[in-house]
């Protein structure tokens, strides 16, 4: 089982892909440079997703769920996860959402988690390789904000991929 995981973000978008366990790829794609206008940023978007799914051929989409808290901080985001799921649906991929309360209940055992704790789990627990991303996270200053932390945005979708990968195994597991 192959799956592409994505957490969207009006600046940027953070991107992994399982393949089984296997982190094959992850990153963040910056979308908040150029195009300014939001119909251009969502094209943008779709390309590359598009990309990622004739490059990667995942039969997964996981995705996180768009909560009322982020749509008045960036009303941007429904456009944008909507734009996501159509590519995912018109390349046939099947589609798991995720609230985040839910992948860093399973990540951390803990639904009140920050995000760098989730990152922190992920490089302890699943991932020690990835631990220079997140010390670069945390180098950053606090008086520079969340939206500084670069790499949180990959380490949500590794979270967001794992939570997808463990509820279909399960799943998988039940149905045998």
């Amino acid at each position: 089982m192959k799956i592409l995981a994505i957490d969207p973000g009006a600046r940027h978008l953070g991107v992994a892909v399982l393949e089984g366990s296997d982190l094959i790829y992850a990153t963040v794609k910056n979308v908040k440079d150029q195009p300014k206008a939001p119909r251009e940023k969502i094209s943008k978007i779709e390309k590359i997703i598009a990309r990622l799914i004739d490059t990667y051929r995942p039969d997964i989409l996981a995705i996180e769920k768009t909560l009322t808290v982020q749509l008045k901080s960036s009303p941007l985001i429904t456009p944008l996860t909507r734009a996501i799921k159509k590519q995912a649906t018109s390349k046939k991929l099947t589609i798991s959402e995720y609230v985040p309360q839910a992948v860093r209940k399973f990540i951390c055992e803990d639904s009140k988690a920050t995000k760098l704790k989730t990152a922190s789990v992920i490089t302890e627990k699943y991932y020690p390789w990835l631990k220079p991303y997140l010390e670069k996270d945390l180098k950053r200053h606090w008086w520079e904000g969340s939206s500084s932390r670069y790499w949180e945005q990959m380490f949500g979708a590794i979270a967001l991929a794992l939570t997808c990968l463990a509820n279909h195994s399960e799943r998988a597991g039940k149905a045998a």
